[in-house]
């Protein structure tokens, strides 16, 4: 418990008041971070892919072109490497897993990266 009389999270460690915690597998949460690990995005989602193009045919910008700050940084990122691992992605952007995991899989629904298999290895790429 913080010195304010709140709860911090676990995974970001923001604080939160006891309203406003999760409890999951053991470790208090905040909504972001309970959210993130519940319900996580799935990488090759087939309807989540077809959303993204008929959005992106009507509003007409590229993909490129919706991504925040960080999306477009680990595009770079992973653009100027050629290939990199998720590991390499947590350690360049402070990231968890499940947040690198999550940001991969909007940028792959919008055909930006996708996975490759190399030998025991699996390695984001550009698309």
């Amino acid at each position: 418990m913080a010195e304010t009389g709140k709860l911090k999270c676990q995974i970001c460690g923001c604080e939160i008041s006891k309203e406003n915690s999760y409890m999951f597998k053991g470790v208090i949460l905040c909504e972001d971070c309970h959210m993130e690990e519940t319900h996580p995005v799935q990488t090759c989602d087939p309807k989540a892919l077809y959303s993204a193009k008929i959005i992106g045919q009507a509003e007409k910008p590229s993909g490129k072109d919706s991504l925040d700050d960080q999306q477009k940084a680990l595009y770079k990122f992973v653009t100027d490497k050629g290939k990199v691992t998720l590991q390499e992605i947590c350690a360049e952007f402070n990231l968890s897993p499940v947040r690198a995991q999550n940001q991969i899989a909007i940028l792959r629904h919008l055909e930006l990266v996708k996975g490759k298999k190399e030998a025991d290895n699996t390695y984001i790429v550009p698309f």
